[in-house]
């Protein structure tokens, strides 16, 4: 038998022993009363009922001790329900014998065993009753039994053989009826509780598996409230808002977020996936794609399901760039051409005329403003081919990033505009890469430039290359073209930053902040590591400094010289 059966006929037998005291008092004790008014037939002694009291008392006591310690409990059980039927044996001679009234105990004894120990317990309990009351009634009819111990009469004729007989018999047969109906009552109620045990664990199964499943999924998914607070709050909710459950439950939501809901009744059918910015606990802005939907009354009375589609923006952003950069380029290319021809003519003839005539004062003055202007103009075309043209396959070659970077620190280091600067460098070393040496030093070196003219004299630069796996840098390891280990780039200044409004613009041609800039220098930049399969962002807040960051794909040198055999 299992653990839990047994205990389940444990705490019937604690309940059996103290109905057994409490009908032995009142049976014994209000049943006596009620027959010694009645009847005048009534012996002096009355010392066969405190006996039977007392030995109720100890072995109660006794089973109470036996209760914790027995392991064998329906073999217990089996034994209290024999004892008890010769206790209630005793009981109706005491009482009478074959004119006892308390007979009625057998059936109370026989329910309690059905109930106990199921249909075999109530049928071992009737046919012991059956027997006990056919061996008592017989043994009172002839006398065999000293009439002494009768504390009551009830007549002075003695009862006939056939009144003997008719109450044998129909005791037997209420006996036999009781324990088989109480027993299918009890087997059909067991059947019933074992489904309802077996409902419940599915339901808890299922339960478990819901929560299981709203806790996994990549969704964001809160509860609220009638009132608007918010009542759960899954996994992916907290990845995505940096917010445990503890610290939002019951929270409003238009407090946490502001700008989520901002109307109600919410959008729920007409806007199937209206987006939102909202703030996350560290303070950063993302843009949330949700869904509102009704759910039932109470803690659920709406479900808002959101996923964070900031990368999936920046990398639309990035896409458009890069297909708006790219008709630039060739757009670039074509008038580069064009103009550097004339260009080059109109130069050589204002030096030819510098040389052949003697210009002084004004005219002087003007001839250099114009040649100056021609090469500003010769350099802006220069730079405009470098835009155009893609890195080509030969001048590209297998280098350790930190080296480029560390001779272009160097170079930076000791020209005019990194006066006043502090510089911070820390880079991991083998961090190959398959690059052009020149496009990448201009590359670094553009990006140096700018945080100094951001600083204006007087800040600190941070530089660092390190190693990642492939998609645990967030956007720009995700977007990168080649898959494996990546190398990133990241150039922090504290300088005045970049307003927000003028972020996505930085790349595009010819967009400056700045007098006198050509606004080809970023420009270049992002073309130059778009072209070696890598990605640039930038993060920056006005007032507060400017970071970019560059991730490029990671090669592994000595397998690729084995490859080459070089």
């Amino acid at each position: 038998m299992d653990r839990s059966a047994s205990q389940i006929i444990k705490d019937k037998l604690l309940a059996l022993m103290v109905l057994r005291v409490v009908l032995a008092l009142v049976f014994l004790g209000v049943g006596s009363w009620f027959q010694l008014r009645d009847y005048y037939y009534a012996a002096p002694l009355y010392y066969p009922i405190y006996m039977m009291v007392i030995t109720i008392g100890l072995l109660t006591i006794v089973y109470g001790l036996l209760h914790k310690r027995c392991r064998r409990v329906v073999q217990f059980a089996y034994l209290q329900i024999s004892i008890d039927l010769l206790l209630i044996t005793a009981a109706i001679f005491i009482t009478g014998g074959t004119e006892s009234y308390f007979s009625i105990l057998y059936f109370i004894s026989v329910i309690g065993s059905s109930m106990m120990l199921g249909r075999r317990g109530g049928f071992y309990a009737a046919f012991v009753s059956s027997v006990l009351f056919a061996v008592l009634m017989n043994l009172d009819f002839y006398r065999l039994l000293p009439q002494q111990f009768k504390v009551f009469s009830y007549s002075t004729e003695a009862a006939t053989w056939s009144f003997v007989m008719t109450t044998i018999a129909t005791h037997a047969i209420g006996l036999f009826t009781v324990a088989y109906l109480t027993g299918r009552y009890v087997e059909k109620a067991m059947r019933m509780e074992k489904r309802l045990e077996e409902r419940e664990v599915d339901l808890g199964r299922l339960e478990t598996l819901n929560k299981t499943v709203v806790e996994n999924i990549p969704a964001g998914i809160m509860t609220i409230d009638k009132e608007g607070r918010i009542t759960s709050f899954n996994r992916a909710a907290t990845s995505i808002t940096g917010y445990e459950l503890r610290e939002v439950y019951l929270q409003s939501v238009y407090e946490l977020f502001p700008s989520l809901l901002t109307a109600r009744p919410w959008p729920v059918a007409d806007v199937s996936r209206p987006e939102k910015i909202v703030k996350t606990k560290d303070g950063r802005d993302i843009c949330l794609g949700f869904t509102v939907s009704f759910g039932a009354a109470g803690e659920a009375t709406n479900i808002i399901i959101f996923q964070d589609l900031t990368e999936l923006k920046s990398m639309e952003e990035q896409l458009r760039r890069d297909d708006r950069l790219k008709a630039l380029g060739e757009l670039s290319a074509s008038i580069a051409h064009e103009v550097r021809n004339p260009l080059a003519s109109i130069s050589g003839s204002i030096q030819m005329l510098s040389q052949d005539m003697d210009f002084d004062g004004d005219k002087k003055q003007l001839m250099e403003i114009v040649l100056k202007e021609t090469d500003r103009l010769n350099r802006l075309i220069t730079d405009f081919l470098l835009f155009a043209r893609p890195a080509s396959t030969s001048e590209k070659a297998f280098i350790d990033i930190a080296d480029v970077i560390s001779e272009t620190v160097k170079v930076f280091s000791n020209s005019p505009q990194a006066k006043g600067i502090e510089i911070d460098a820390r880079l991991d070393q083998g961090l190959f890469v398959e690059a052009d040496v020149r496009q990448l030093s201009q590359v670094f070196w553009n990006l140096f430039i700018n945080a100094a003219i951001a600083m204006d004299g007087k800040g600190a630069l941070t530089i660092r290359a390190v190693a990642e796996l492939d998609g645990s840098g967030g956007i720009s390891a995700q977007a990168v073209k080649d898959k494996g280990e990546l190398v990133r780039v990241v150039v922090a200044d504290t300088g005045v930053g970049i307003a927000k409004g003028d972020l996505g613009k930085i790349f595009d041609p010819f967009f400056s902040t700045r007098d006198g800039g050509t606004g080809m220098g970023l420009a270049l930049v992002h073309r130059m590591i778009e072209e070696h399969g890598g990605v640039i962002d930038v993060s920056s807040n006005s007032g507060e400094g400017t970071r970019f960051t560059v991730t490029m794909p990671r090669v592994n040198f000595e397998a690729s010289h084995r490859e080459t055999g070089t």
